[in-house]
This record gives C-alpha cells, structure tokens and sequence, in this order.
C-alpha cells in the first residue's frame, strides 16, 4: 500500500469514528435493539387443525398457542382442516413419478403451500378412537406427495402435537406422531395433552426457537 492509499483509508476511518460518535445513545439504542431482534430467528408455524368443533377444547388450546407464539414475534398460520375439501390418497403413485405432484384437484394445494412455507407445523385433533380425527389423517396421507417432492430432509419440519381426549390414555396418537418425530426425523418441539391446558399451551408457543 503506497501512502497515498494510506492516508486515504486513514482519513475514511477517522471519518467513521466521528460519525458513530456524533449519533445520539437513544438512536444507538434503537439501532442496537434492531439488531437483537434480526439475530433472534422469527419462525413460520402452521397448524393443521383437525378438530370438527371450531369453539370447542381443542380449538381453545390452539388460540392459546397461537398467542404464545404470536407473542414471540413468529408468523403462524391455522388451516381449519373440516372446512376443506380434501379427499383421501388414491394410493395411485403418481407422486412417485411426477416430482411429487398430487394428481388430485382439491383443497389439499393449500396445505402443500402451507407446509412447505412453514419451519415448525402444529397438529392439533380431538382423540377419535384412540388416536388424530379422520380429517387430520387424510392430510397426513396426502402429505406423502410432499415426500415425494422435497425428499426426506426437505420433508422434515420441527413438529408440535395439540390433543384434547375425555380420558387420558393418547398412546396410540403418540405412536402416530412418533412417525414424525422418530421415524421420519423431525423435531419434536413439545406435545400439549388434555383439556384446560391453555397456560402450558401459550408457553410452548412462546418458546419455540
């Protein structure tokens, strides 16, 4: 470096110094809480919600959830499953050798957008005989296209689990989400099992990261 180059890199660096210094500590304040909040990573939830009643126990540990996450800072998303035309897998195995696209013309789009948007997906049901509702099953079905589509790492998301039941026996849905979080491999972020749990529910949200 020649002294030319020297005296002019000497002269920028000075110029920055003076610069920083003249800011005002509340405008370094700000600048600095900014910077916090970009380095804490803000995640993208969807919950697959499987639950016919839209008021009823389990929907009240989603919205408390929901809350907890919101609170946060995380972006969520809540697909009402019941209200959607969904058929059942055909088994047809067209995924398999089309890239992994379901053949089907159905609401199920809106949840493959959904979950491949997402970093942490939900599954909130009722207990039905031991284990999620139907309509939450049929989406895990179709999900297989997305398998198919992003490959199994691209496939894996950290999960959540959300159920409400009338007793207290959810081992056969732990085994149906145990598909997910030890089989397939993907991270098990917390389960919220039973009714009344709001207070638990709105501080899982809160902590995912």
């Amino acid at each position: 470096m020649d002294r030319r180059d020297f005296l002019k890199k000497a002269a920028m660096g000075a110029a920055a110094i003076t610069l920083a210094a003249a800011i005002p500590a509340s405008v370094k304040a700000m600048i600095e809480n900014n910077e916090k909040k970009n380095d804490k990573q803000m995640k993208k939830i969807v919950i697959l919600n499987g639950s016919p009643r839209k008021n009823g126990k389990t929907a009240s540990l989603v919205n408390a959830f929901v809350e907890g996450a919101k609170s946060a800072g995380h972006e969520v998303r809540e697909l009402y499953l019941p209200g959607m035309n969904i058929n059942g897998c055909a088994a047809c195995e067209a995924c398999s050798q089309n890239g992994g696209h379901c053949v089907q013309q159905d609401n199920m789009a809106q949840v493959y957008e959904a979950y491949e948007w997402a970093d942490v997906v939900a599954l909130a049901s009722p207990e039905f005989w031991g284990t999620v509702s139907g309509q939450l099953k049929i989406v895990v079905d179709r999900l297989y296209a997305e398998i198919n589509k992003l490959g199994m790492n691209g496939f894996r998301r950290d999960m959540v689990l959300i159920m409400t039941a009338r007793g207290d026996d959810y081992s056969q849905a732990l085994d149906f989400y145990h598909i997910f979080t030890e089989i397939i491999g993907c991270r098990n972020l917390g389960t919220i099992l039973g009714a009344g749990k709001e207070e638990e529910a709105r501080q899982l949200g809160a902590s995912i990261k």
